[in-house]
């Protein structure tokens, strides 16, 4: 069925770049509704389950490192067969220490054969992962296990480290976090473990190092010769196969963030600029020589021709008037308006704004970036120089280079047209479909109504158990833990950082009363057991990119009840519902200042699938515009 002999075909094997044309697309989209129809659910394992268990039945009471080399040679012999398969499989159920469920190995073969499989427990998600890996590292083949997110990578790795290490393999960690020499040490093994931003960084670390595209024959040729720039140590063998964990996660939720190797650029001087815009507009009073607006802060005539006598021997960025002036500005806003632990954070001598919304166009304005260096200057931090991006790819393009891809996901459900059209997989349900999460919807007229009754609901849930706030963003987090704290209310907030006092904060959800607020997807930095002495009730805060989000947050912290909390003068809410449908909830809404239940759910279910198809949108448009991007530098060069 497949054939996996393309490892010693070259130096950094990698899939190659492919446009399609239109006859193409038109034919793949055609073999794809042929799929849905007909094989979007998994024949029954049965007959393969019992293949497996027969040959486990066979294998010899010795050391199973022993047995590899022979199995390896026929696997490399010839084509991978049902029965050969069946022989992995057996050899792994013995490493594992019991038989997985025929669903479980029907999954690991569709993993084999390429695609994305439906999987609703974590623990056979998992173990499916684990056979298919196996079974590549019996076959000689490097394999990558691409978490969510650093806690499950960590976990994944644990849970086949042991394993794995009896039939001989070593399961490597890949984090961002070692050094050069303990990755290059760690990748030279066959399975490596870790977040798809880590490996793929590392991937394009070697594309820099091998100056652009890896060339077989190049590459072979100068290894020969002795060239030195040959004889570089690279961070990974190539993209040979890539197995998913989360693979809506992975593969469709983090493709919008490109990956991008950069690099800072001091700029002399710019730092002493910054240092003295601070001092002069310390020195200017309020009203007297400034207002602050809700726009912009404006100088006063009398202000600006002070500035101008106190920088005229300075010279160079203080010669122009407007300059001056915006830089002043600028500084006052740094002073007076922008504060610590409520717009931005200082962690590890870095400052940390939080992220643009979505809602916001792509390209940053050069004013934001100037309020942050003034910023940075004021905190005594090191000052961010000028980025050069040296590689950048997109998530779809750099898992498309693998020669071989597949994943498992908890639902599918309408992600299946878009795991095609992004990675020509299909995908396969070898389990029924997890049960919805049920949840409640609320929507009120004003943001101070919607504040209101969280709170109310916040103290009603937490005098029965305990409860979790999620919110979209870092600020309204931090404005919805600033709420609780001046209504009496104990939160805890929750970034995603992943800490031991974050770890110490969810931990405290087993208490009653606890109450966490979070951002998403802090909710991959946790793993609740769903047995718990008291209900977990969640509050969903702000419009999140799709419905299954919600069901995400819910599985993570094993909720016991859902509510959505929606105000219409949200700015999320609005792009998503649109203004005669927002002005229509508001005349609903009357005197109360709430809109009706059944109105209510209504409007949330068509904010959240206008959402999730906006982001489909989004992510189709970066991957073309990367494909035009390529197009244009075709005669200049290349961005990785």
């Amino acid at each position: 069925m497949l054939t996996f002999l393309r490892n010693a075909a070259g130096f950094y094997p990698e899939r190659e770049d492919a446009r399609e044309s239109f006859a193409d697309r038109a034919w793949s989209q055609g073999v794809f509704w042929v799929h849905r129809a007909l094989y979007r659910r998994m024949a029954d394992p049965a007959a393969f389950a019992a293949a497996v268990e027969a040959h486990a039945a066979q294998v010899p009471d010795v050391p199973l490192a022993e047995l590899v080399p022979e199995l390896r040679y026929r696997l490399r012999r010839a084509p991978l067969s049902d029965d050969l398969l069946a022989q992995c499989f057996g050899m792994c159920s013995v490493a594992l220490g019991a038989a997985p469920p025929p669903r479980v190995l029907g999954a690991a073969r569709a993993l084999m054969l390429g695609g994305v499989v439906e999987l609703a427990e974590r623990d056979e998600r998992r173990n499916a992962l684990a056979l298919a890996a196996a079974a590549m590292a019996l076959h000689g083949t490097p394999v990558h296990l691409l978490a969510a997110s650093a806690p499950r990578a960590e976990a994944l790795a644990q849970a086949i480290e042991a394993p794995f290490a009896t039939l001989g393999f070593r399961v490597t960690r890949v984090t961002q976090g070692g050094g050069a020499g303990e990755r290059q040490d760690g990748c030279s093994r066959l399975v490596l473990c870790g977040t798809l931003r880590d490996i793929g960084l590392d991937y394009l670390r070697d594309r820099i190092a091998l100056g652009g595209r890896p060339r077989a024959v190049l590459g072979t040729l100068d290894r020969l010769s002795g060239d030195a720039a040959a004889g570089r140590k690279l961070l990974l063998l190539g993209m040979q196969c890539a197995l998913v964990e989360d693979a809506e996660e992975v593969m469709l939720d983090d493709s919008r963030a490109p990956l991008t190797v950069a690099t800072e650029a001091d700029q002399p001087g710019e730092r002493l600029v910054f240092e003295q815009a601070l001092e002069l507009a310390r020195a200017l009073r309020e009203r007297d020589d400034f207002s602050i607006g809700p726009q912009r802060t404006r100088l006063t005539a009398q202000a600006s021709q002070r500035i101008a006598r106190l920088t005229q021997a300075l010279g160079g960025a203080w010669a122009l008037r407007e300059r001056r002036e915006e830089l002043i500005a600028l500084a006052l806003d740094a002073l007076h308006v922008v504060r610590r632990d409520r717009d931005y954070e200082v962690v590890r001598g870095r400052v940390v704004f939080p992220p643009r919304p979505v809602e916001q166009d792509a390209e940053p304005d050069p004013a934001d970036e100037l309020l942050r260096k003034l910023v940075e200057v004021k905190e005594g931090c090191r000052l961010t120089g000028r980025r050069v991006v040296l590689a950048q790819v997109t998530v779809p393009r750099v898992l498309g280079r693998y020669l071989h891809l597949a994943g498992v996901c908890t639902d599918a459900r309408r992600l299946d047209g878009e795991f095609w059209r992004l990675y020509r997989l299909k995908t396969v349900r070898a389990s029924p479909p997890p049960g919805p999460i049920g949840w409640d919807a609320r929507l009120f007229a004003t943001a101070p109504g919607k504040r209101d009754a969280l709170l109310e609901e916040i103290r009603k849930h937490a005098a029965l158990g305990s409860v979790v706030v999620a919110a979209r963003s870092p600020v309204e987090a931090r404005a919805i833990s600033d709420a609780c704290v001046q209504a009496g209310i104990d939160a805890e907030l929750v970034r995603g950082a992943g800490d031991a006092a974050e770890q110490q904060s969810v931990a405290h959800l087993e208490r009653r009363g606890t109450v966490l607020v979070t951002t998403y997807p802090a909710e991959r930095m946790v793993a609740r057991s769903i047995e718990a002495a008291f209900p977990l009730h969640l509050i969903v805060a702000e419009l999140h990119d799709a419905e299954r989000h919600l069901a995400q947050i819910a599985r993570a912290y094993a909720a016991t009840s859902c509510a959505v909390l929606l105000s219409l003068e949200d700015v999320a809410l609005k792009a998503r519902l649109g203004e005669r449908a927002v002005a229509a909830s508001a005349r609903v809404a009357g005197a109360r200042g709430e809109v009706p239940v059944y109105h209510a759910r209504r409007c949330v279910l068509r904010a959240l699938r206008n959402a999730e198809r906006a982001t489909a949108l989004a992510r189709q448009d970066a991957l073309s515009m990367e494909r035009n991007l390529d197009d244009l530098l075709a005669f200049s060069g290349r961005r990785e």
